[in-house]
């Protein structure tokens, strides 16, 4: 049974599993997962582009978008996005999830650094020539939006319950970063590819085990300040009201997982 569809670079493939359809060297592969996101999608992918050629690796990167069976017409437009010769359409079936979206994503890239974001332009592509800049220095560059000069633009209680939320998972955990749950990040891809995952996750908690042994293996991680600004097309891949604390809980899950293997090591 087809778990996957890949179209890129003149090639389409139907995959039970999924696996590199197309070998090549690009500087850099920008993952993005999305669902539901047809009044997004094609504006944030020519912001993405407009912003790359602004750096040293505008002529060899790439766009990947991760999409999960959505119900508008975001297959279908980046199916017409992918005829182009540096996009990648990749298509999941009965898969849901942010983690496993982004998962699949760099699993497939073509690029020596590899950056994830969302589709909805709560994180600024503008920012995305200071990150490159950074890049070659430094294993993971990280926007964060709780370090001077950052912030977030929305509903007070969604602001100040992510910047609680954050804190205490960090603290929790003993992180080295100061926003875990951001998904504005760009990672040398091999560095990246030596973090085993332990835990299951769904949404952003998987942030908390990514920064957890990245702090483990000793990475050189730069964080760079920017403002989240809430969605102003779509629907919030975080839900309603009611589904809030329902998500805090299953960071804070998260983190007292990883605090107990901190006390108690691996084998928990």
């Amino acid at each position: 049974m087809e778990k996957y569809t890949f179209l890129g670079y003149g090639k389409r493939k139907t995959l039970s599993t999924l696996k590199k359809v197309v070998s090549l060297k690009k500087d850099i592969s920008v993952i993005i997962p999305a669902y539901n996101e047809e009044e997004n999608i094609k504006r944030i992918v020519r912001a993405i582009e407009e912003n790359i050629k602004k750096t040293e690796f505008g002529k060899s990167y790439e766009i990947i978008v991760v999409e999960d069976n959505s119900k508008d017409n975001t297959g279908k437009i980046i199916d017409m996005l992918s005829k182009k010769g540096n996009f990648i359409a990749l298509h999941r079936y009965g898969k849901r999830g942010l983690f496993s979206a982004v998962s699949d994503g760099i699993s497939i890239a073509n690029g020596k650094y590899v950056l994830t974001m969302d589709a909805d332009f709560s994180q600024p592509p503008e920012l995305i020539p200071k990150m490159v800049k950074y890049a070659e220095d430094y294993d993971a560059v990280v926007a964060s939006r709780y370090i001077r000069g950052g912030g977030m633009n929305g509903p007070i209680f969604r602001a100040y319950g992510s910047r609680i939320l954050n804190k205490l998972c960090i603290f929790i955990a003993g992180l080295g970063v100061s926003d875990f749950g951001g998904q504005f990040r760009l990672f040398d891809k091999q560095k990246y590819s030596q973090i085993n995952f332990r835990y299951g996750a769904h949404f952003g908690e998987y942030g908390i085990e990514l920064f957890f042994r990245a702090k483990k293996l000793k990475f050189r991680i730069r964080e760079i300040p920017f403002t989240y600004e809430f969605r102003e097309e779509g629907i919030s891949k975080m839900g309603n009201l009611t589904k809030l604390p329902l998500l805090g809980l299953r960071y804070l899950s998260a983190a007292f997982k990883l605090r107990l293997e901190k006390l108690f090591g691996s084998n928990i």
